[in-house]
């Protein structure tokens, strides 16, 4: 028999057993085996297994996306932060101030101080890491600091450690993982978490199953990774070699696969630790004792319970209890551990939470009614959720988001022996700016969090601390033309919940920054533009919700260039995909900052900025839009020099605003060039009110139609 004759499974389930290269070679052999070529199955296990992608049930893409994405992920792989950088958890070391003298040392090590970057900045000096396929942020209750004029305050929580995952299975940390624990050691440069001396590690030349990270999890003060051979381990600081955990109760299967008895997922929460036990159901433990890793033994023994009536499993249905479980609860699909609770979905499209207690007396999981729709069409398909926010995620493009208040009122409903009808502490958030818009992912931290569409854009929502940066949109002053609201005294910015159907995106683009921050000053404009910056001293909110909505616009449409180049509906990229020159793959937060796994092509990105460039001839007053003919190594050479100048600048310790704004522009001049924005100014607008923003410019024109401010909220 030929193998084209073979059927189609049998040919699908052969072709897993191929590299990328041989693949290619053999479905070029003929016209038949051509038509496998984009075989989504085939691409998308190959990029699964190759970079250790964590599972994303949101991201769904057909052979070409995914062969797009294995090809990516080779070479564009960037890891974003933002955010506070207390502990240089950002991982950017020209970030660093020294201490000013005669001020007191915080506690360990902290003779430097980091600086907070209100927008996304790339991990620096990833060389050891090599490619990225994962990246998580950690939380840790601060170390209470006591002065003779500061009171210890123990609740303050922020996220002080960054941990990045390689293809190899190796994770790597920035910043403090447990600053509870004394001396600690802050990294701003990765460096690899360690094994015992009985496990050699990993590396690109040895590959050791026991020590290589299929899976991994940061919580609080701590990191479950998960080995390809499913032992569990558990870090407890920078600096002390992982452990191996063991339960007291339950045997869990090494190198068995998916197979009854082997662990396949690992949770890290706050007060607790979980784990997905195949045929067992969800275990969970408390963290390791606050020896932790000082001890000389490899591994540590703990007591640990399992989540009643989890363990079911489909295919093995003939089990005594199988049809109780799958009526009432169902097969676990996924679970997280919050502060105090778990809370897991199953394939009866239902949500059920559990106290994080190995005391509890509770007899079986609560389920979350006002989660689940009684229809057929209606699907629950993920959950996700740190510390004290969750989202569960529906095939209708809905996305409900609760918190522990709402788990402890359900969980208080169950126990009361009255019974009363659900009331508003029982019902999920809905966020109408989440709503069908393709949200794929979302990452919580203290006070704020991200969405992240299938488009890899990134969508900021909720407080930022302090101006610290969470938001990851802007500096503090200029946070307020996007659309976010400060309050008064505190350094607090807020991002009210106003636009239905838009929403406020992280950019990755330095020339996007700029461009803000040009806006913001209005040099040679202030007659013009000086009362319409009034209107952010003191705020006007209604400004600022038309400002942010109008500069939302225009960065959607940037790829496009300026105004008259192309119109506002040409979806049309440059290369040979949708995607733009920045596709972020992964979203995290924790504490007040965040981080993002983001897809770069340099030369896609690299003919966006010119057509931001206009080259000013003698004698010919309208600009013309540049196109870079330099050679390539030219181009190389002065791409080294702009990154030297700007990590220089940072080393300075110059802020945002001026760092952006003292771009080299005499090299720019040097070539007779300048961006197009140069004589922009801060746009005037009609606000929701009807009455127009002072200044006598004409009203700045909208991508897309001018859109209905209807009841404090954005339709358009």
């Amino acid at each position: 028999m030929a193998l084209i004759d073979l059927p189609i499974d049998i040919l699908v389930l052969i072709f897993s057993y191929f590299g990328a290269s041989d693949f290619l070679s053999l479905t070029s052999s003929c016209k038949a085996l051509l038509t496998f070529r984009q075989e989504p199955s085939f691409w998308h296990g190959l990029t699964a297994a190759t970079f250790r992608l964590p599972p994303q049930p949101l991201l769904r893409a057909d052979g070409a996306r995914w062969q797009w994405l294995y090809k990516s992920l080779a070479t564009q792989s960037r890891v974003y932060t933002w955010g506070n950088n207390e502990k240089g958890n950002l991982g950017h070391s020209a970030h660093v101030i020294q201490n000013p003298p005669g001020r007191a040392l915080r506690r360990g090590p902290a003779a430097l101080r980091y600086q907070s970057a209100a927008v996304p900045s790339k991990i620096q000096n990833v060389t050891s890491v090599g490619i990225v396929s994962d990246v998580q942020c950690g939380w840790v209750m601060q170390v209470p600091v006591i002065t003779s004029t500061m009171k210890a305050d123990c609740n303050l929580l922020r996220g002080w450690s960054t941990v990045l995952l390689n293809p190899e299975g190796q994770l790597f940390i920035v910043g403090v993982l447990n600053a509870e624990r004394f001396p600690y050691r802050a990294t701003v440069d990765p460096t690899r978490l360690s094994f015992p001396a009985g496990y050699p590690p990993t590396t690109r030349d040895r590959y050791d199953p026991a020590t290589a990270i299929s899976r991994y999890s940061v919580g609080r003060s701590h990191v479950l990774g998960l080995s390809d051979s499913g032992k569990i381990w558990e870090w407890s600081n920078n600096n002390l070699k992982a452990k191996f955990v063991k339960f007291l109760s339950v045997d869990v299967m090494e190198n068995h696969g998916q197979g009854t008895g082997s662990a396949t997922r690992v949770a890290a929460g706050w007060a607790g630790s979980s784990a997905y036990i195949s045929g067992c159901g969800i275990i969970f433990w408390n963290n390791m004792p606050g020896s932790g890793g000082d001890s000389e033994t490899d591994g540590y023994l703990t007591q640990s319970k399992i989540v009643p009536e989890t363990s079911y499993q489909r295919h093995q249905a003939q089990s005594r209890e199988g049809p109780t479980l799958d009526n009432r609860i169902g097969e676990v699909i996924n679970h997280i551990v919050l502060d105090h609770y778990i809370v897991f979905i199953t394939h009866k499209n239902k949500v059920f939470v559990y106290p994080v207690d190995i005391d509890s007396l509770i007899a079986e999981p609560i389920e979350l009614t006002t989660f689940s729709e009684n229809s057929p069409d209606f699907h629950i398909e993920d959950i996700q959720g740190q510390m004290c926010n969750f989202g569960v995620f529906s095939s209708n493009g809905h996305v409900l988001l609760g918190n522990s208040d709402l788990l402890k009122a359900f969980i208080e409903s169950s126990q009361s022996t009255i019974q009363r009808p659900l009331d508003d502490r029982h019902q999920p958030r809905i966020l109408p700016a989440l709503q069908k818009s393709s949200v794929i992912s979302l990452a919580f931290g203290d006070y704020h969090f991200h969405a992240l569409h299938s488009d890899g854009t990134i969508s900021s929502h909720g407080t930022e601390p302090r101006g610290c940066g969470a938001l990851g949109l802007a500096s503090t002053n200029l946070a307020s033309l996007r659309g976010a609201i400060p309050s008064n005294g505190d350094r607090r910015v807020s991002l009210p919940p106003w636009n239905r159907n838009g929403r406020r995106t992280v950019w990755f683009e330095q020339e996007k920054i700029m461009w803000l921050s040009h806006l913001s000053t209005n040099k040679g404009y202030e007659n013009e533009a000086e009362q319409r910056l009034g209107l952010i001293r003191p705020v006007v909110e209604e400004a600022c919700q038309v400002w942010g909505e109008w500069l939302e616009r225009e960065g959607r449409a940037w790829h496009l260039g300026p105004r008259g180049t192309t119109t506002f509906t040409d979806k049309t990229f440059d290369a040979d995909t949708e995607n733009g020159a920045y596709f972020a793959l992964k979203i995290t937060a924790a504490g007040w900052h965040s981080g993002a796994l983001v897809l770069v092509d340099e030369q896609k990105a690299e003919r966006v900025r010119q057509k931001w460039l206009v080259q000013q001839k003698p004698g010919i007053n309208k600009p013309q839009t540049y196109n870079d003919e330099r050679s390539p190594l030219v181009q190389a050479v002065s791409g080294a020099g702009t990154w030297l100048y700007e990590t220089g600048r940072l080393f300075l310790g110059l802020t945002e605003r001026d760092a952006l704004q003292t771009e080299n522009k005499e090299s720019l001049a040097s070539r007779h060039l300048s961006y197009v924005w140069g004589n922009d100014v801060l746009p005037r607008l009609k606000l929701p009110s009807g009455q127009e923003m002072p200044g006598t410019a004409q009203l700045a024109e909208w991508k897309g139609g001018e859109p209905d401010f209807t009841g404090g909220q954005i339709d358009g």
